[in-house]
């Protein structure tokens, strides 16, 4: 089904934002391979919404690089390996971020509705000279990564994502999971899974990215359909969405980065063996995330979830602390944060938070120099913050947040520390690299499990942690308070519970 062009959405502003930036999306649920100029076509329709389109086509949705950035961090995790380590965290973030911005460059684009940019994401010249083909893999990689992140949370609403190599919804456990497949065969998987609330279902995600061919696009799709075999026997309702970032290494106009979606509904059956609800917490609904409602999450479902997913953030934070207290600053945000704007993505973007914007001009007012206490009192929560050591960005969050996920950090550590030969440093090197790979896989899967009995303790413990920290002073949670930052030099954004902010300068050379 095609969609009707909107050359002109009224109720939407220009995105006038610096690092606003227009990605052409196509949508197909059929078989194709990669097109040709189409994305510079006139026709893409306007994205209005953060929902599955009702249609199949071309589309032109203006997004920023803060919320390109986010997703970077964002996708998929399993800090497991960064329990004994966080400073590798910083590493990790850092190895995220670096290629986007190495390789990566803007150019003029079309105004094709009142609220584009009119800037286009492109290759730079270092990335056509500079590199050889493994290194272009390598970034590839991280592109594909990086953009299904966007498309399917900025974009389309899915809720966080998790790499299917180290869980599957539901507790699901892949029968060929630690194991070698047969001569001549292949167990093909995809990257990703998340839960679509408002959906009601989860999705299959394989991300590719770069110079994408036919035969790539072939081989996410058997991906995708290799995961569908380990969830149809459990009756659970599914989408699955191949997302291809295609970038030609060739410096131009006509080699714009766009994105083509493919996606298909496999409904469940009645008889499944398996809810498509997990039952722990409150589901958002449309437009919602799951940190809108943190506040309402009696069970600690959500919350789990939520801090799982900034454990990286929470990671690099602690490790920032510990190394370098003096990169870490107080930023003030208003505590009734929102009125996002659903085609910026999922970030508040300071420029359209008034309230933080306006409580921080009347604190700055104040004779005496602002600091936490006098932040509260003006109706602003602090939220710690850290510049990620080699890169252009900072990253935060606010002092529940960062409560939960130290009580999170506590209870992944004790049950690492009761699974033999889960850390690195534990296994045995003296064996075959066969039977060491057998036996990781088996201290993953035992982590694993053991994660889920805890589950329900954990959920009311975090519970417990995040409602006694709503109002406790930094001074309780770290060794020294950071110095107060009232108005960063930086461009801000926000979810309700976490924090990103990029130089200006550093966006892209002029």
């Amino acid at each position: 089904m095609s969609v009707v062009p909107v050359e002109n959405t009224k109720d939407q502003k220009p995105l006038g934002y610096p690092d606003a930036i227009d990605i052409p999306v196509l949508f197909r649920d059929s078989p194709g391979g990669r097109t040709r100029s189409e994305w510079r076509r006139k026709d893409h329709a306007a994205w209005t919404g953060t929902a599955f389109p009702s249609g199949d086509g071309w589309y032109l949705p203006t997004t920023t690089w803060r919320n390109i950035l986010q997703a970077a961090v964002s996708v998929g995790r399993d800090i497991s390996p960064w329990l004994d380590r966080p400073y590798y965290a910083m590493r990790e973030i850092g190895a995220r971020i670096a290629p986007l911005n190495a390789y990566l460059d803007l150019h003029e684009g079309r105004h094709l509705h009142e609220y584009n940019a009119g800037r286009r994401l492109t290759a730079n010249v270092v990335l056509e000279q500079g590199t050889e083909a493994s290194a272009f893999g390598a970034f590839s990689y991280r592109l594909g990564m990086t953009m299904a992140e966007w498309a399917c949370r900025s974009l389309m609403g899915l809720g966080e994502t998790w790499h299917i190599e180290n869980s599957w919804p539901l507790g699901i456990r892949d029968p060929a999971a630690g194991t070698k497949p047969a001569k001549g065969q292949k167990n093909p998987r995809p990257d990703l899974w998340g839960r679509h609330h408002s959906e009601g279902r989860h999705w299959l995600i394989e991300a590719k990215g770069g110079d994408i061919r036919t035969g790539q696009l072939d081989h996410g799709w058997d991906q995708l359909l290799g995961g569908c075999t380990v969830l149809h026997p459990h009756g659970l309702d599914h989408r699955v969405v191949l997302c291809s970032t295609a970038l030609k290494r060739g410096v131009g106009p006509r080699n714009d980065l766009f994105v083509i979606i493919r996606h298909e509904h496999h409904p469940g059956t009645q008889g499944g063996s398996l809810s498509s609800t997990s039952g722990d917490g409150t589901s958002p609904a449309e437009g919602q995330s799951a940190e809108e409602l943190l506040d309402e999450d009696d069970t600690g479902g959500s919350l789990l979830d939520v801090a799982r997913s900034q454990m990286l953030t929470y990671l690099a934070l602690s490790a920032l602390e510990a190394s370098a207290f003096s990169r870490l600053r107080l930023v003030p945000v208003a505590r009734d944060r929102g009125g996002r704007r659903p085609t910026a993505g999922p970030l508040t973007l300071m420029e359209d938070d008034e309230a933080t914007r306006e409580r921080r001009a009347a604190l700055h007012r104040r004779e005496a120099s602002p600091n936490d206490a006098s932040a509260r009192a003006t109706g602003l929560d602090s939220f710690l913050t850290g510049r990620i050591p080699h890169t252009e960005v900072t990253l935060g969050m606010s002092r529940r947040l960062y409560a939960t996920c130290a009580e999170l950090f506590r209870a992944d550590r004790e049950i690492a520390e009761r699974t033999p030969g889960l850390r690195a440093e534990d296994r045995a090197t003296d064996i075959e690299e066969e039977e060491r790979e057998e036996r990781s896989a088996v201290a993953r899967r035992e982590y694993r499990e053991r994660q889920e009995e805890a589950r329900p303790i954990v959920r009311r413990r975090l519970r417990e942690v995040f409602v006694a920290s709503h109002d406790q002073p930094w001074e309780h949670r770290l060794t020294d308070t950071p110095r107060f930052t009232l108005n960063p030099a930086a461009l801000e954004a926000t979810t309700p519970e976490t924090y990103l902010a990029v130089d200006a300068d550093d966006l892209f050379p002029h």
